[in-house]
């Protein structure tokens, strides 16, 4: 289970009080109280989408969820190149895996950030990360060869080592990397 939201929560409530984060996320006092001591008996899903709403900070999250009301769950995962079902994990809080994937795609994609790649040199967060993911050999694009070596520090790229923005192109055993 994530545990993301209990951590914001507990920080929230040092940070001011169960009274100030109660009034904050528009719950009961008593509810927050029961929650930090672990004696909390309802669902705890409404508490955790309100203080992921309001507590977590992170602007790759508020871009994803401007998207996602601007738009919809499916358009927005459609444009990420994601599932839909990633897109409500994550929005919930519920997602196991690690946002890294999510959040570059969300910078690049919703929010027009733009690294310097070795090989297609100024190009979108999210570009890079389908570049990352993609198999070696696959496509016929000559670039997209370079590209797997290059992110990998491999062939004549060596020497340079990985590059700074590689991730370990999304799946772990995926990117056929030594």
């Amino acid at each position: 289970m994530n545990q993301h939201w209990l951590t914001l929560l507990r920080a929230e409530v040092a940070r001011t009080s169960q009274g100030a984060c109660a009034k904050r996320l528009k719950v009961d006092r008593t509810a927050i109280n029961k929650v930090l001591k672990g004696r909390y008996m309802a669902d705890t899903k409404n508490i955790e989408a309100k203080v992921l709403q309001v507590l977590d900070n992170t602007p790759w999250l508020h871009a994803l969820r401007a998207e996602v009301a601007r738009t919809s769950q499916a358009r927005t995962a459609e444009r990420l190149r994601v599932s839909e079902a990633t897109i409500s994990q994550v929005l919930s809080g519920s997602y196991k895996a690690s946002t890294q994937r999510i959040e570059r795609r969300v910078r690049g994609e919703l929010l027009g950030e733009v690294v310097e790649c070795r090989v297609l040199y100024d190009i979108s967060l999210r570009v890079c990360q389908d570049v990352q993911e993609r198999q070696r050999g696959a496509g016929s694009n000559p670039h997209y060869q370079q590209c797997f070596s290059a992110c990998r520090g491999q062939g004549r790229w060596e020497h340079k080592g990985a590059c700074p923005h590689y991730c370990g192109g999304g799946s772990a055993g995926k990117d056929g990397a030594k």
